[in-house]
């Protein structure tokens, strides 16, 4: 819970900090905050990846094949992730008029719902193989 919770708010404090740095150079708010979801995500991934690993699922996978196959798996749930995130935010700030950081606090909790299972039931999947041990 405590990592779901961290991840949020370093989620949504990079998307926050990244929009408001490049705000001002876009004259199209769209560019901005795309940006600021590319570059955020890039770093809240990476954060993700190394507490859900090691402190959420407690991953038994050693190695760096078995880490390797590992953060694919985590990448391609990410992937999917991503789709949802960057086809929500246009529609909540387009066409919903909201502001894109009200926009981000509203996606970023549902897109912590989604990682949670995706990762518990594909990411970091408890299997037998060979890879564990690589």
């Amino acid at each position: 819970m405590m990592v779901g919770i961290w991840n949020t708010i370093f989620g949504f404090g990079a998307f926050t900090l990244f929009y408001l740095i490049l705000k001002p150079f876009f004259e199209v708010r769209y560019f901005a905050y795309t940006s600021a979801q590319v570059i955020s995500m890039g770093l809240a991934y990476a954060n993700a990846f190394i507490c859900h690993k090691y402190i959420t699922f407690r991953s038994p996978i050693r190695g760096r094949k078995g880490i390797f196959f590992e953060f694919v798996r985590f990448c391609m749930t990410n992937a999917a992730i991503a789709v949802f995130d960057f086809v929500w935010m246009p529609m909540l700030v387009e066409l919903g008029h909201l502001s894109p950081i009200l926009s981000a606090a509203i996606i970023i909790p549902i897109r912590g719902i989604f990682s949670y299972f995706g990762h518990l039931h594909f990411s970091f999947r408890k299997v037998k193989s060979s890879i564990h041990a690589a």
